[in-house]
């Protein structure tokens, strides 16, 4: 699977961009604030309907336009499929997948899969289990497709739940049957996660053997809750707490995956490269499993490699995304700083130099 085209309009400070792609590698290169990373951008917004950048859309919209359109035509099991997404200053959007309508960004993310490797994804170690739930998510989702309507479910679950959570006095009966709803829905939620974990890890720590010396890493799935004892009856347990909390303080919302590095928590003893060099493992890994799992391979966004990290783990990093026969789109100020940690031959890379919001193929 690859993107063959992509046409950009009306995006931050990109004039029209009409590009044909690279199956490989794809190398953005220019000086800083000519629009490298704002092009990436524009592949995240087709891939998932927003931005990496901001929570809104309204930021990306050039200001001299009312609204920014992306088009992408996917070359996927030997099938051209168009997709297009487009966003108005008014709110108003449009999702196209295959010339049909969609009204949710997760099909988009279906059709496109993609991985970002940028400043940001240092989160994942250092940030907030938010962070490594959804890394988890990432992948759940796009393996098990029964896991999107499952998701759905639960999360309505939680909502009903915390809304009778946050009334004056608590309908015992009525909590009682949500707290059994879901309860139900924790324990598959967190059996796929699980499962999916299993194959996971083992292809982490393999990455990092590939990349790096470090030894002593260790993984451990929290699933929320104490998985020894039934939800439900955690939840009765505790939920004066929740109803003191206004909210439920048990459950995979509150899931996380726990990194140690020689029985510490990896964030507190890594420094900031060796925290870089795990976290591109722990991407590629998703790729490499993603692959196994479904015959089809997920696009890759790089922003700004040289800087995040070094020559010899550049290679390495190029090596086995190249192994793995991934799409990448990779920026960098200076042209030969990406080109020279690169493996293959011209004929597998595309290189677009980037100035002032114009993007040239050379």
């Amino acid at each position: 699977m690859h993107l063959q085209r992509l046409d950009v309009h009306g995006l931050r400070n990109l004039r029209h961009v009409q590009l044909s792609l690279s199956p490989g590698a794809n190398i953005f290169y220019g000086s800083n604030g000519g629009g490298k990373t704002s092009l990436l951008e524009a592949l995240h917004v087709l891939g998932r309907g927003r931005s990496f950048r901001c929570r809104t859309l309204n930021p990306i919209i050039n200001q001299n336009e009312d609204s920014c359109t992306v088009f992408g035509l996917l070359e996927k099991e030997g099938k051209n499929i168009p997709l297009g997404v487009s966003r108005s200053r008014k709110g108003g959007f449009q999702f196209k997948v295959n010339g049909q309508l969609i009204h949710n960004a997760s099909s988009l993310a279906e059709a496109m899969p993609l991985l970002v490797l940028n400043a940001d994804s240092f989160r994942l170690l250092d940030g907030g289990p938010q962070y490594r739930r959804q890394y988890v998510d990432w992948g759940v989702f796009h393996v098990e497709h029964n896991y999107r309507l499952l998701w759905q479910k639960f999360r309505r679950a939680l909502k009903q739940r915390n809304s009778l959570l946050r009334h004056d006095r608590i309908d015992e009966v009525l909590l009682g049957v949500w707290d059994a709803e879901f309860s139900g829905l924790a324990d598959q939620i967190n059996q796929y996660r699980q499962q999916y974990l299993l194959e996971l890890i083992p292809k982490i720590q393999w990455v990092i053997e590939e990349l790096t010396l470090l030894q002593g890493f260790e993984f451990k799935h929290y699933a929320g809750w104490d998985v020894a004892k039934p939800l439900k009856d955690i939840l009765l347990a505790s939920r004066q707490r929740d109803f003191q909390l206004k909210g439920t303080q048990y459950g995979p919302h509150r899931a996380d995956l726990r990194i140690r590095f020689n029985n510490q928590p990896a964030s507190d003893v890594l420094s900031r490269g060796q925290i870089k060099i795990l976290v591109t493992a722990m991407q590629i890994a998703q790729g490499f499993l993603f692959y196994e799992r479904t015959g089809c391979q997920c696009l890759y966004l790089l922003d700004d490699l040289p800087s995040e990290l070094d020559v010899q783990h550049r290679e390495k990093v190029g090596k086995l995304l190249y192994r793995l026969g991934a799409q990448t789109f990779i920026t960098g100020v200076v042209r030969d700083d990406v080109v020279l940690s690169w493996p293959g031959d011209s004929k597998q890379t595309s290189m677009f130099h980037v100035e002032h919001g114009g993007i040239t193929p050379e």
